[in-house]
């Protein structure tokens, strides 16, 4: 025969009941949050991290720049000997590779023994835009260059010379000195009159500068 249930057992059964549904509903609840606040973290990590690498690679891009205003606008006229002695144009440029002699070397004092002109290098090599300069103009086989990374992840480098043809109408050359300057002998070549460089970056980013030659004689 079956007992009766207490009229209160049934209830305090319910209470149960109901407390554990309050229970998986408040887990289920925690769950959602961790899971939203551990997104949203995980997003905003992310986003930090992002705008760090913009920041640095602002950075790199701005200090290039700068390498590259304080070379262009103090660019000679004063062509160089290579280590063999053979002479090489103030400028000399070809794919992705620009060479020129320029002035500025700061030497305050005169403390060291060498001159205030220095010739330097952009050459870009598996996307990487370096910078190289030597501590004399005219090398030898001994003579070692010092190299800087100035920007990484770039796509082109380009260097683009303007010049009047010999019928007086401008024209852009892709190479320095092209076939008729270097038909004339180095050290009687002149300069082109601007200089157009860019800098494409993987990310699409491009950097243009436009620079002016100045007639400055070295002798």
């Amino acid at each position: 025969m079956m007992k009766a249930l207490h009229p209160f057992s049934s209830r305090r059964l319910a209470q149960r009941g109901f407390t554990l549904l309050e229970m998986v509903i408040t887990i289920a609840i925690f769950a959602f949050i961790y899971v939203w606040v551990a997104s949203f973290l995980g997003s905003a990590l992310q986003g930090r991290e992002q705008l760090k690498d913009s920041a640095d690679e602002m950075e790199r891009t701005q200090r290039a720049v700068t390498f590259l205003t304080l070379d262009f606008e103090q660019l000679i006229n004063r062509p160089v000997r290579d280590p063999y002695g053979d002479p090489q144009p103030a400028i000399l440029g070809r794919d992705n590779y620009v060479e020129f002699t320029r002035l500025g070397w700061s030497n305050p004092f005169g403390l060291r023994k060498r001159s205030e002109m220095q010739r330097v290098v952009y050459t870009l090599e598996d996307g990487t835009l370096f910078r190289r300069y030597w501590p004399v103009l005219d090398t030898n086989v001994a003579t070692e260059y010092q190299e800087d990374v100035l920007i990484d992840r770039v796509e082109r480098f380009t260097v683009r010379y303007l010049d009047l043809t010999p019928q007086g109408e401008w024209q852009w050359l892709e190479l320095w000195p092209d076939v008729a300057m270097a038909a004339v002998p180095v050290w009687q070549q002149r300069l082109p009159k601007s200089i157009e460089l860019e800098i494409e970056l993987e990310n699409g980013d491009i950097v243009h500068r436009f620079y002016r030659t100045v007639v400055n004689p070295w002798s």
